[in-house]
């Protein structure tokens, strides 16, 4: 690769060129994962100063929030959101615009502010727009951790206002709940994160069948919540265009809040600050622990009483748990008579004792739909217990449902609840039917809210409805407001297809419903219920292990045979099917005194139960783009194999993880390729250190596995050469029954020695005990810098034995440097030591590029002739700036790079290698090639043949790969060749670099 000309780069709010080129480069600074929630301190006062071309509202931090500032500018009006001087959400600019409106059909938006007053602690703005006669008009008011931003537009008779980002200026987005996009979501599609995909959700309201919130996060922790009970349309990277629109169909006024936090689960939670946080769990234990069998997937609507019961007995005998047979749609006469079907269900109080002697509870499917041809029909139009017409509300509204032509109960008359509550009451009574499952919307937009009610009322209505009824774990779906978010309801997804993609939707699916404060969540029937095919083998048996690692299961069609509604055959699946979902449905049973610890966690805190890696581990960029994994609590991180084949990869966040299936300790951050999970393999990993680990490894862990595992702490233990340090080796027996003749030791570098505190040997160790030993480890007095692996045995039952390594690091300690070797500095904080052939360099510096070259030199004088190699080992290098640099460099004189000749040879922190040079000998480095992921150790090499430079590198010192090669024109004779280190800690203020390198050279 050829290198080219640049002008010169600056990190953090100056624009670093990686930094535009990477979506994650804004991943907060952090606090513990999953705290207990703080309050925010509100005695921090904002300020608004003004420059020529913006207005910036200052916000400054406290003990619990970070502090931000918004910048407006006033020439073309856009709000850039920023904390610790990088922004982390700007609004869309250009035609788009980011405060925009329709009028007369067509898009309009704000433009230059004419006016503004800060008074009170509310920014007022004025704006002109791009129609004439309108004016917009705008409040932003600033509190810690959040800013509400109020506008309206007066004249040029607006129908919609709406909100405009740029997408990429927020990293990632999350949350919204079920999204409608051209791809067939949310029944077969959930993009995660949004933005990777396409949202078009024409219909994002109060009364939506799916569940949504008008709430979104990012990766940079910031937050955006719309307050309205309008009917919005809501667009994110529409034909991939790279915005997103937060449109409310209304005139009124635009009421929005910013979230600005550290991290995006404090976002979060100060969004359930807002909305609430459930109050109760509306679901039992059992219903936790056990599946709901429903008949939708398996029966459609072709379902009577004589399948009904085949089914409940198959799964029966065939030791396929469950708490509860629910009967889904298609039992009734007609929809809405609440009657039997005596043609197919001639016996229903038989049906139901037969069910509750096979163990089951029994439940109904129903609906508020009332058809137009329906006995209850009439009798409901009479007594005006339906919902009237939105524009004619003289009569009846009818509504298109997937069932015919209805209406709908009007939840706000109280008559009209108390006879349709009386008519579900005496089914169930005159039955033995033990619960509900309802499946309807309690509001249309097409129909007029009772008088003193609106629309999002029946949100409400419907919620305190279905609370009076056992919804036996199948919830309901209900949304947008304080009571749905309180209720504690089980949310089940919108039916799902029977393929791999909507296996894949039903997993992200979920993370986006219990991040916008639903938290009990299940995915849609195992297998899906689409009117698909049904399932092939793999997709069911995948399926039911990855809602085994969910809060709850729901269950329908039936491992033994179902029928494929598409061709009405009978479809048998293997006994191996059989067996494989029967031990989904165990691991979720042995799994449930964890969860319930989660539901009984979740009501003290709002937190979700199944979240997103980045919840709990912000700081690990690769979590903000895992789809395919998520974590259950704060101990089990679930990894179920969700596509064909027999292998997977699994990303481990920073940690210490116990591989369920393979009884190893892991430590994160950690990439695992080609894990192997066969169709019997569910991968999943618990977090050692998190509370709920020993009851989470008992219920997951196979019995095929080694009893014991072993674990040294601390993860990363430093010291100096010759220094002793302390290190534990913890054995912990994860059978059910005692291991016997334990015995731990440690496997040392040559040259070390250990001496233990306390026993090293066990006679026995029942189920759950441990034994723990504290060694003082002396390394040899010459060890030499970086890491050294330590390895903990344990031997058990004479003949078993596990291990657990860790990387003890050798610290170099600040000293001088011998002869012939040189040390310069361009910042004034620059150590150095030196140890036969290893050096190490700490250095701040603002940053080692074209607009700053501050760093610390190690270098030989006069060394590199024309033709020359440089090369060394990076052995490591640690910096709070992820673009802190270390590598090596050529000049004519490398304390004066203004003499020509200059290039150097860096890898970032984190974003990989960085080979820059001056291409006009003034000293600048103008000239850059690189990229790609950081590693360690670095082998970095520059060869000079006159002017001609060249950057290579290599993960082994054999292989090598050319990073790119540059005219020098300055270079000149024989000259300095060193290493260099510079901590880039322009946003990082006082922040170091430490660099350790080994076996420099220059051949000439």
């Amino acid at each position: 690769m050829r290198t080219h000309s640049r002008r010169p780069r600056r990190t953090g709010r100056f624009g670093t060129l990686l930094a535009a080129a990477l979506a994650l480069t804004l991943i907060p600074s952090v606090t513990e994962p999953l705290a207990t929630p703080a309050r925010a301190d509100t005695t921090a006062q904002p300020k608004v100063s003004r420059s020529a071309d913006a207005l910036t509202m200052s916000v400054p931090a406290t003990k619990t929030t970070p502090g931000y500032t918004v910048d407006i500018a006033t020439d073309a009006l856009a709000v850039t959101t920023e904390r610790a001087g990088e922004a982390v959400l700007s609004t869309a600019g250009g035609d788009t615009g980011g405060l925009r409106f329709r009028s007369g059909g067509q898009w309009q938006h704000a433009t230059e502010i004419t006016d503004w007053a800060w008074k009170d602690g509310v920014l007022a703005l004025t704006a002109d727009t791009t129609l004439d006669g309108a004016t917009v008009k705008a409040r932003l008011t600033p509190a810690s951790d959040r800013y509400q931003l109020d506008w309206d537009v007066e004249g040029g008779s607006p129908d919609q206002l709406g909100l405009a980002y740029d997408l990429s200026s927020a990293g990632h987005w999350y949350g919204h709940g079920e999204a409608e996009t051209p791809q067939g979501g949310p029944g077969v599609n959930q993009p995660w994160p949004l933005d990777t995909g396409e949202v078009e959700h024409a219909t994002f309201g109060p009364a939506s069948y799916n569940m949504i919130d008008p709430f979104w996060y990012t990766s940079t922790a910031t937050g955006l919540r719309v307050d309205t009970g309008d009917v919005m349309d809501v667009t994110l990277n529409k034909d991939k265009d790279g915005l997103g629109r937060f449109t409310v169909e209304s005139p009124d006024t635009y009421k929005a809040t910013v979230f600005v936090e550290s991290t995006p689960l404090e976002v979060y939670r100060d969004y359930i600050g807002i909305v609430g946080k459930p109050a109760k769990s509306d679901a039992t234990y059992e219903q936790y622990a056990k599946p709901l069998w429903n008949s939708w997937a398996q029966f459609y609507t072709k379902v009577d009483q004589e399948k009904l019961l085949d089914y409940a007995t198959d799964l029966h005998d065939n030791g396929l748990d469950g708490h509860t047979i629910q009967l889904d749609d298609k039992w009734e006469s007609n929809y809405g008579n609440l009657t039997w079907d005596p043609k197919t269900f001639p016996d229903p109080k038989g049906m139901s004792k037969k069910i509750h002697d096979m163990g089951f509870d029994f439940g109904l499917w129903v609906t508020l739909w009332i058809n137009l041809d329906s006995d209850n029909y009439q009798h409901a139009v009479d007594n005006g217990y339906l919902l009237m017409d939105a524009k004619d509300t003289s009569k009846p509204c009818e509504v298109t449902w997937w069932n015919g032509q209805a209406g709908i109960i009007d939840l706000a008359n109280p008559d009209a609840r108390a006879w349709y509550e009386g008519n579900l009451k005496k089914l169930m009574s005159d039955y033995d039917i033990d619960g509900l499952k309802f499946d309807t919307r309690f509001f249309d937009e097409k129909c007029a809210p009772r008088e003193g009610h609106q629309a999002t009322d029946y949100q409400k209505l419907g919620t305190q409805l279905a609370d009076e009824f056992d919804l036996q774990g199948a919830g309901i779906r209900v949304h947008w407001n304080q009571t749905a978010h309180e209720a504690g309801f089980v949310t089940r997804q919108v039916d799902k297809g029977t393929g791999w993609d909507s296996l894949r939707a039903s997993a992200t699916q979920n993370l986006a419903i219990s991040t916008i404060g639903y938290p009990f969540v299940e995915s849609d029937m195992i297998g899906g219920s689409g009117g698909q095919p049904a399932p092939s083998k793999d997709v069911l048996v995948r399926w039911a292990q990855s809602a085994s690692l969910m809060p709850l299961m729901y269950s329908s069609t039936s491992p033994v045979d179902t029928n494929d509604t598409t061709t009405g055959q009978k479809v048998d699946y293997d006994q191996e099917t059989v067996d494989l979902y029967r031990q989904a449905i165990e691991t979720h049973k042995k799994l449930a005194p964890y969860i319930w610890d989660q539901v009984q966690s979740t009501l003290k805190t709002g937190d979700p139960i199944m979240r997103p890696l980045f919840f709990d581990f912000p700081k690990d960029r690769e979590s903000y783009t895992v789809t395919d994994e998520w974590m259950l609590g704060p101990a089990v991180l679930a990894a179920p194999k969700l596509s064909a084949g027999a292998t997977r990869t699994v990303h481990l966040p920073p940690g210490t993880w116990y591989d369920v299936n393979q009884g190893t300790v892991i430590r994160g951050p950690k990439t695992l390729k080609g894990y192997a999970a066969p169709l019997g393999v569910t991968p999943a990993f618990v977090d050692l250190k998190a509370k709920g680990a020993a009851k989470a490894i008992k219920a997951l862990k196979r019995h095929d596995v080694p009893a014991a595992s072993v674990l040294i702490s601390p993860d990363a233990p430093s010291t100096g050469s010759g220094t002793p340090f302390e290190v534990t080796t913890e054995a912990t027996n994860w059978s059910t029954g005692a291991i016997r003749n334990v015995q731990a030791a440690l496997d040392l570098p040559g040259g070390w020695t250990a001496t233990a505190a306390g026993p090293t040997t066990a006679k026995s160790l029942k189920a759950g005990g441990t034994l723990t030993t504290t060694w003082t480890v002396t390394p040899a007095a010459d060890a030499k810098w970086g890491g050294h692996d330590l390895t903990g045995t344990v031997t058990y039952d004479r003949a078993q034995k596990v291990s657990d390594t860790v990387r003890a690091e050798i610290k170099a300690v600040p000293g001088s440097v011998t002869a012939p070797y040189l040390t310069t500095a361009t910042t004034d904080d620059a150590r150095y030591a030196q140890g036969g052939d290893q050096f190490a360099i700490w250095a701040g510096g603002q940053d080692l590029s074209g607009w700053k070259d501050e760093k610390g030199v190690i270098y030989l004088d006069d060394a590199a002739g024309e033709k020359a190699t440089v090369q060394t080992q990076l052995v490591s290098q640690h910096s709070a700036s992820p673009f802190g640099k270390a590598g090596i460099a050529l000049a004519n004189d490398l304390t004066a790079p203004g003499k020509g000749g200059y290039a150097v040879l860096v890898m970032t922190e984190q974003y990989g290698l960085e080979f820059m040079t001056d291409s006009n000998g003034d000293g600048a480095l103008d000239t850059w090639a690189g990229g790609g992921s950081t590693y360690h150790p670095a082998y970095l090499k520059l060869t000079r043949d006159g002017t001609a430079y060249t950057a290579y590198a290599s993960k082994d010192g054999e292989t090598w790969s050319q990073v790119g090669t540059a005219e020098v024109p300055s270079a000149a004779g024989t000259g300095d060749a060193g290493m260099v280190a510079s901590a880039a800690n322009v946003s990082y203020p006082g922040e170091n670099i430490e660099a350790v390198f080994s076996g420099f050279s220059v051949a000439s």
